[in-house]
């Protein structure tokens, strides 16, 4: 379109905003096509690389299994041009941190794998160590998935050589089948570094479909409970697919009271099923907030929970070669159980039908179907609504460029000039109107924001609450079983000791709970306050306000003014009445307990401690909001009493800086009116072509 016309209407100005919104979110929904986030979460030890491993790669130990604690991290998969390998280091204030708590004389699970992490660090040479936690960030391409697993090793593995420096990985293979997706190894949210902890919970709100792995020995445990309670479904998850895994172990601890495989592997399901349909109820009845399609989402997925075995899989479909030295020791003892209390031999088919991956990889797949569908939807949704407001937009332009039309058609340069005196004595009658509605906008502002902050005073109580929870630790017990045989009379009377382990519960305080309520405080007090000054300060809101108490001036019945004459010219000034925006930083106030507690907080001394600190640090942001507010609203007045001085002189200056305009059009009356109707026509002939492309969705 004419520029030379464009730059007359703030409806130009609005469809461009209209046009890069659209083109931006077509960016992201492409990028969103290609991109479906899986999330595979559990506890550490949930089995969750090795399901990763079976579920993509046939079992191949592409991601090191048997992870522990202290190696544990955030392993992202997806797609690439190149066998790659992205490597993400602590940075050097976090290593400091690890350094700082393994120094500390503490029995928690956080202390000990600080020191595990920090003894092994010692075999990296000085340089190489500072090098890493200096770049934070290295690519690594390799030519083969063999080399690729080598490197993975050395940077995930139990002994790798830079294991102890890595935050978490991402994985890129040129696999086809990857192509669309990206499949995350998650360290489990009781992983007892905060770090990685915390890059979990900042992935988890973007995932969109979660396979969420519980050991069938200890299925859905308090920490579990708490994951599912505190994170899912309340963040991006559109699709939740609960996995009793490590079914063989509870076939071994369950399956000697039993008397055949058939009876153990019903009383398991039926077991486990209750148990997880008593969690569903009691995490909807919990969660009030949660929409109707976010409860059915928990209770249909946690109401049938998915029984699986890793090792039963590769029983099935791997050379015996290739089984770990766990997989030949719980093979080992199935068979002797079947053997021994049944009298029975597994069979393929057995072990395929405890292992479930078909109908595993058959939600794999629906997942993405769904998630295209879902893409397609928003798509479909979205862009009615932008045709719509930009439908909206050139039909106010095509309005206003009539009334410029009629302006210079049907008034000569004497009108206006006489105009123009009597618009100049109403000039300061309708700058004392703005200034007035500016002034009624600030006092509603300051009594609004008065309740807002004895609201969010109320509030503090409520998040210096924290809450006491239960968590579990195995303990290793031994117990004795016959090992007599009928046919071998030397064997009678003859016993073997066994082990196995308990689940051992226990109270205890969290500091990632105490960090994140200051977070969330100082979060959510800071977005209440700027939602307040977003509809009381913001310049839209007062834009319309003050454009209504315009017109209502405008209005006049008086037979000596004309305010068609002078609408557009008055609207275009508070369109371009700049106002400032009002925005909350409050900084870091959770470095103290950050400093001084960490993980679990078990004795009650230490406990009290740390409540005693979340309430000083909640103080600490509440003193801050108000400073802050304080100094951000006074500016916010200040401005706004400097722009209510100067209005009618503003007003005056744009009044006559335009009707001088209109003169020259009027004086040029037949060239400008062919030039405003040709911009006409092109106008709707671009609101013809957004009318065809809305009724073509």
């Amino acid at each position: 379109m004419d520029n030379r016309y464009c730059q007359q209407f703030n409806e130009v100005e609005r469809l461009k905003t209209i046009q890069a919104d659209l083109i931006q979110q077509q960016a992201r929904w492409s990028e969103n096509e290609q991109q479906l986030s899986i999330g595979i979460m559990g506890q550490v030890k949930a089995g969750k690389s090795s399901f990763v491993n079976a579920l993509l790669f046939n079992g191949r130990p592409i991601l090191p299994e048997a992870a522990t604690p202290k190696t544990a991290n955030l392993t992202k998969i997806n797609y690439g041009e190149h066998f790659c390998l992205k490597v993400d280091y602590y940075s050097k204030q976090e290593w400091q941190e690890i350094q700082q708590l393994a120094e500390m004389q503490s029995q928690t699970v956080e202390a000990k794998v600080a020191k595990e992490l920090v003894e092994m660090a010692k075999g990296i040479g000085l340089d190489e160590l500072e090098r890493c936690l200096a770049i934070e960030t290295e690519s690594l391409v390799t030519d083969s998935i063999d080399g690729l697993q080598g490197i993975l090793n050395q940077y995930t593995g139990n002994d790798g050589s830079h294991t102890p420096l890595v935050k978490s990985t991402e994985i890129a293979l040129p696999v086809d089948e990857l192509k669309g997706f990206e499949v995350v190894d998650t360290p489990g949210m009781n992983d007892p570094v905060a770090s990685r902890t915390q890059k979990t919970r900042e992935y988890m709100a973007n995932c969109d479909v979660v396979f969420f792995l519980s050991r069938c020995s200890q299925f859905l445990d308090k920490a579990d409970d708490e994951l599912l309670h505190n994170q899912l479904p309340n963040k991006g998850v559109k699709r939740l697919i609960l996995v009793a895994g490590q079914f063989d172990s509870t076939i071994l601890d369950d399956g000697y009271d039993r008397d055949s495989l058939q009876e153990t592997v019903s009383n398991i399901k039926n077991r486990q099923t209750r148990h997880a349909v008593k969690k569903a109820q009691e995490i909807t009845n919990n969660k009030v907030h949660l929409n109707q399609q976010q409860l059915e989402m928990v209770q249909n997925s946690l109401s049938e929970p998915l029984f699986a075995s890793t090792f039963a899989y590769g029983y099935a479909t791997w050379p015996k070669e290739t089984w770990s030295k766990s997989m030949l020791h719980t093979f080992e003892q199935l068979t002797e159980l079947a053997e021994d209390e049944w009298n029975y031999q597994f069979t393929q088919q057995d072990w395929s039908h405890l292992a479930n991956f078909e109908v595993l990889q058959q939600a794999f797949e629906q997942a993405k179907t769904d998630r295209q569908a879902l893409l397609d939807q928003q798509k479909r949704s979205y862009l009615p609504n932008a045709y719509q407001a930009m439908l909206k937009q050139y039909d106010s332009l095509i309005n206003s460029i009539k009334q410029r039309v009629e302006l210079i058609q049907t008034k000569d340069v004497a009108y206006i000039e006489q105009e123009q005196q009597k618009c100049e004595k109403k000039a300061a009658s309708i700058a004392t109107i703005l200034t007035l509605t500016l002034a009624q906008a600030k006092n509603e502002a300051k009594q609004a924001a008065k309740e807002l902050l004895n609201q969010l005073e109320q509030d503090q109580a409520m998040y210096s609450q924290l809450t006491t929870r239960q968590g579990t630790r195995e303990e290793e017990v031994s117990y004795s079983v016959s090992t007599s045989r009928w046919y071998n009379p030397f064997s009678w009377g003859s016993s073997e000791t066994r082990y196995r382990t308990r689940t051992v519960s226990y109270n205890y305080h969290s500091a990632h709970d105490a960090i994140e309520q200051i977070n969330q405080y100082g979060a959510d007090s800071a977005k209440q306050i700027v939602s307040l000054f977003s509809k009381l300060i913001s310049p839209n809101s007062l834009k319309l306000r003050l454009k209504k108490a315009l017109l209502n001036e405008l209005s006049t019945r008086s037979e000596e003014f004309d305010p068609q004459v002078f609408k557009i010219m008055l609207e275009n000034f508070i369109a371009q009445l700049v106002l400032p925006a009002f925005d909350v930083k409050l900084g870091d106030n959770s470095a103290m307990i950050a400093k001084s507690f960490h993980g679990e907080i078990t004795s009650s001394n230490e406990m009290e401690q740390l409540r005693s600190q979340l309430n000083q640090a909640l103080s600490n942001v509440l003193e801050k909001l108000h400073n802050e507010f304080e100094k951000q609203f006074n500016a916010v007045i200040a401005l706004l009493d400097s722009a209510g001085d100067g209005l009618a002189d503003e007003l005056l200056a744009d009044l006559r800086q335009q009707l001088e305009k209109v003169k020259q059009q009027i004086a040029d009356k037949e060239n400008e009116v062919a030039g405003y109707l040709d911009f006409l026509e092109e106008v709707e002939l671009k609101k013809k072509e957004i009318l065809t492309k809305l009724e073509t969705i």
